[in-house]
């Protein structure tokens, strides 16, 4: 800090000790002194904040909207992809659905509804949104959502995926809820952070399909999807492993190639999904409903020709 003005005195013998009563020496030495306590002062200050302050805050998660040549593109799988590779994809780990008979309608505003539940840091729940988001989008449109990456912590880590916090959906044919329980974002002590809570339905939903082989065996498992309590199922369509490590332009082009396994895994799930949707909306529309791929997917899932 620059001094403040000097007001001029007496000259003084350079060669001259200073005065010990001399009133100058004296604030000299004790503005010296004061700077040096006041510096360490700080700095014993800033390390007791270090040591002793509050934890740190959970990590926050920077969702950013997904482009809309991405939601364009997963819209816009050709129909000859679709009936090409039906539900063929040897080397992808495929999972079936399972067909729900006998239980009242899942629905929302008077159509059937798709109820996706997940966790943004699972990379299971990350391989299931992209077949899911695909068959979503042959029965009407997503307007947005949000990328996201597996953990880190996973074991299928930093997988190229999406968040259906904050996304946006509209069909004539089917309502979408799609329920994050849980952020990719660690606290202090590694546990995720909450940022959703089921229903008393959806919890039920979960607690009656979405558990291990045998009905209402071991813990949830995530991603749920309930297609309109016609079809559930509790795990990803096929193995993360497949998407690991690809970027999200590479897997959006496999897409449209059904001779990539890439594309094979995801289109074959998207099928299964559709075949579901389409029992749930009595085969509407007809256009989707009745094409190849989805009868042959529909046929896979024991629900014979003459349902799809």
């Amino acid at each position: 800090m620059p001094a403040g003005p000097v007001v001029p005195g007496p000259a003084a013998d350079p060669a001259q000790p200073v005065p010990a009563g001399d009133p100058t020496g004296n604030r000299t030495a004790r503005f010296a002194w004061g700077a040096v306590a006041v510096i360490l002062v700080g700095v014993v200050v800033l390390v007791v904040l270090a040591l002793t302050g509050p934890p740190p805050r959970p990590g926050v998660v920077h969702r950013v909207a997904t482009s809309s040549d991405v939601i364009a593109a997963m819209a816009k799988v050709p129909a000859s992809v679709f009936d090409s590779v039906g539900v063929t994809a040897p080397d992808a780990g495929l999972a079936t659905p399972r067909v729900v008979t006998g239980q009242p309608p899942l629905q929302s505003a008077g159509k059937p509804e798709v109820l996706f539940i997940g966790t943004d840091f699972c990379p299971f729940c990350g391989a299931e949104r992209w077949p899911l988001i695909v068959a979503l989008s042959r029965f009407g449109q997503f307007t947005s959502l949000h990328n996201m990456q597996s953990a880190q912590q996973s074991v299928f880590s930093d997988l190229q995926t999406f968040s259906f916090v904050g996304s946006a959906y509209t069909s004539r044919y089917v309502a979408f809820t799609g329920l994050e329980l849980y952020s990719g974002a660690a606290d202090a002590d590694g546990a995720f952070t909450r940022i959703a809570t089921p229903t008393p339905m959806q919890s039920a939903l979960l607690a009656r399909y979405g558990t291990g082989p045998a009905k209402g065996s071991g813990p949830a498992s995530y991603p749920f999807v309930d297609i309109g309590n016609t079809m559930v199922t509790s795990t990803a369509g096929f193995s993360p492993a497949i998407i690991v490590g690809q970027s999200q332009s590479a897997i959006v082009g496999a897409l449209s190639q059904p001779d990539n396994l890439i594309g094979e895994a995801i289109v074959s799930s998207a099928n299964y999904l559709t075949a579901g949707i389409c029992l749930a909306t009595g085969q509407q529309p007809q256009s989707v409903c009745s094409s190849k791929g989805v009868r042959t997917a529909a046929q896979a899932l024991g629900l014979g020709p003459s349902r799809a």
